[in-house]
């Protein structure tokens, strides 16, 4: 894939939603197209890893995108052109992006996918992909009248732009993120988080020492679907769980100051006491993905706060 191919990446992507949509909801709301910068983000972060499927005639019928957190890949999204659909596009496109993230190193390979979608998962499977567990998008409306004040006591929240330690915390992200499984490695996001404006990351910090930290993006994916999304939310395993709560209440203050309606955040359903923490905030479950392991671990435990979610 090129920057070139984004315009026609964009309509097929457009087209295969709308269709799954309608197929295998009933839902005929249209969704609208993806921004550019959502989809040139992607293939900034792997360009060697985005792929096009072309026909002679029609064009490009089918696109897939890889992503790399280190010794972490995942694949999303994919999409191909309805009209192109059951002839084995998807799978070719499936096939390389996987292999692309295991020559780059990674040894958790995987993606996310809906599990009442049977024509997905049926893919995923015949291409030897295991299901591992349900991570959950919880969400709720965004209230400004309700939130509550910054986090204060001897938890710190920092936004990374506003903080005089910006360039000198990827260490301490690597950090974290290897404590989880080694080799993951979330500075990548936070950069391009960074690059394309598309929020901030939030920094807590207890007696001057990173414990966490959360990548929060309040720009849509969408054009006029305008959503805060926490990209990653991950604590130093060492840490107290008490720090979770006020990344989620800054998280929550990110996205009344972007004036987004609604804020989503993924948990993996066995990190049972952050499912039990969000429904205390009043949020609920709005949406489910199945994630599927081509390799390696899918890093969902129910020992650490490591949430976040391999969709695109």
């Amino acid at each position: 894939m090129v920057v070139s191919d984004l315009v026609d990446v964009k309509g097929v992507d457009l087209l295969c939603w709308n269709d799954l949509m309608e197929k295998a909801y009933g839902i005929k709301r249209k969704l609208l197209s993806r921004t550019d910068e959502n989809l040139l983000s992607f293939l900034h972060s792997d360009p060697e890893g985005a792929f096009v499927a072309a026909d002679d005639h029609a064009g490009i019928i089918g696109s897939s995108f890889s992503h790399v957190w280190g010794t972490t890949g995942w694949v999303g999204p994919l999409s191909v052109l309805p009209s192109h659909q059951s002839k084995g596009l998807g799978k070719e496109l499936l096939k390389r992006s996987l292999l692309y993230l295991e020559d780059q190193g990674c040894i958790d390979i995987g993606l996310e996918t809906m599990p009442e979608n049977p024509i997905n998962m049926g893919m995923y499977l015949r291409a030897g992909m295991n299901p591992e567990g349900l991570v959950v998008i919880m969400g709720k409306k965004v209230d400004l009248r309700e939130l509550e004040e910054e986090p204060s006591g001897h938890v710190n929240i920092e936004r990374l732009s506003e903080s005089a330690a910006e360039g000198n915390i990827t260490e301490d992200i690597r950090r974290i993120s290897r404590s989880f499984r080694l080799g993951l490695d979330y500075s990548k996001e936070i950069a391009q988080t960074k690059e394309f404006d598309f929020g901030d990351t939030l920094i807590a910090t207890s007696r001057e020492n990173i414990v966490g930290f959360a990548v929060v993006h309040t720009a849509p994916r969408r054009i006029n679907m305008p959503m805060t999304t926490v990209r990653v939310l991950a604590l130093d395993p060492k840490s107290k769980d008490e720090f979770l709560e006020p990344l989620i209440i800054s998280a929550e203050l990110l996205a009344a100051d972007a004036q987004s309606p609604e804020i989503h955040i993924a948990v993996p359903i066995a990190c049972r006491r952050g499912m039990d923490i969000l429904f205390s905030r009043e949020y609920s479950v709005v949406q489910t993905f199945e994630r599927m392991m081509w390799m390696g671990s899918s890093g969902m435990s129910g020992k650490h706060y490591n949430l976040c979610s391999w969709t695109g």
